[in-house]
């Protein structure tokens, strides 16, 4: 096996060979040509836009301890929940039944695989990209630039009515919550006022604060009517002054009086001390339960106003304008690769051609 791989024995294959690679070279390039000319050209429509932070559809914090501190930009979090809703079959489901892409991309919806081969269709044409600043690079390729500009703007703005949705749920199982809540509140409320009236009634406590002082002065009042009394009577038996004895007897009437209401004013004393301790607590409790209640009542009042209220789940940086030079082919950079490789083919060809008949193939294969 002797064969001549010298620069020289390359250059007169090459000499050799020179017209038939040339003409091989030509026809594939022509031929490639001409099917790259017969391709449809694709326009790619893209929309930018930043996740927004679910901040912006709470309420102003009411209450002490709330976090005052609102953000605008979302996280990495919220920024992976527009990934997932922008790949989600309720999005592929609304841009295929929108605008009719069975039809469009010329699949049968009766055969066996339609979904399968409308996905795979619709990624190879649709997708979402993080950008080098964070935001999100939504692109739609078509044959018709303005199909591909609306089905981009249509599909940015459905990813944000399904995030957007998600977030109102979020909010409705706490205004649900925040009924549930309420009513457990209220309802503590109502047994607790009725314990509290009971209690005040049994004990005979109508006001808390004051009721004591005023027993204790009508009891100081009382004792000192008494020992003003008790000196009267003692001054009027010593008294021969005439008409004495009757005013002793009136006097004793009145101290008797005065000693029944002293015992009663006592009794209802000691029967509120040993009640208002009971009152005051019950009232404290109630009236913090109560406090818990309004500052409740208003809290909900702000989640239902944000419920209602509009709110944008990205933050658009760039709407999908309908694009103007075509995406792809690039039919001179195919051109150009296709005849560099049909060169380098031929010449591969040739050489195996030219030395295929001095191979010693016994040789090789011992």
């Amino acid at each position: 096996m002797n064969q001549d791989y010298s620069l020289l024995g390359i250059l007169k294959t090459l000499n050799k060979w020179t017209k038939p690679i040339a003409y091989a070279t030509l026809g594939i390039t022509i031929l490639s040509a001409i099917i790259l000319l017969m391709l449809p050209n694709y326009y790619q429509a893209s929309t930018k836009f930043y996740a927004g932070h679910p901040d912006l559809s709470q309420p102003a914090p009411v209450g002490i301890g709330s976090n005052s501190t609102s953000y605008i930009y979302g996280t990495d979090n919220d920024l992976d929940r527009l990934f997932s809703l922008s790949t989600s079959s309720e999005l592929y489901n609304y841009l295929i039944n929108k605008y009719d892409l069975y039809n469009h991309y010329d699949i049968d919806p009766e055969s066996k695989k339609a979904q399968v081969k409308i996905r795979l269709k619709l990624n190879d044409l649709y997708q979402t990209l993080k950008t080098e600043y964070g935001a999100i690079n939504l692109s739609v390729e078509d044959k018709d630039p303005v199909l591909a500009r609306d089905m981009a703007n249509d599909a940015r703005e459905k990813i944000n009515e399904l995030s957007q949705r998600m977030v109102k749920a979020s909010q409705l199982q706490t205004i649900k919550s925040f009924d549930e809540n309420l009513l457990e509140k209220q309802t503590k409320s109502i047994i607790l006022n009725d314990s509290l009236s009971k209690v005040k009634e049994k004990y005979e406590i109508y006001n808390s604060r004051s009721q004591g002082e005023i027993y204790a002065e009508l009891i100081t009042t009382t004792s000192s009517n008494m020992e003003a009394l008790k000196s009267e009577i003692d001054m009027y038996k010593n008294s021969r002054v005439r008409g004495a004895a009757d005013s002793v007897r009136i006097k004793r009437i009145k101290y008797t009086g005065s000693e029944k209401r002293l015992s009663s004013l006592e009794k209802k004393a000691k029967l509120f001390n040993s009640g208002v301790s009971v009152v005051e607590k019950l009232t404290q409790e109630l009236s913090r339960l109560n406090d818990q209640i309004s500052l409740d009542k208003e809290r909900k009042r702000q989640l239902e106003a944000s419920y209602n209220a509009p709110y944008s789940a990205l933050l658009l940086v760039e709407a999908a304008e309908t694009p103007i030079d075509k995406s792809r082919p690039r039919r001179t950079i195919l051109l150009a690769m296709i005849g560099l490789v049909a060169l380098l083919f031929s010449i591969l060809i040739a050489f195996l051609v030219e030395n295929y008949g001095k191979i010693d193939w016994s040789e090789i294969k011992e």
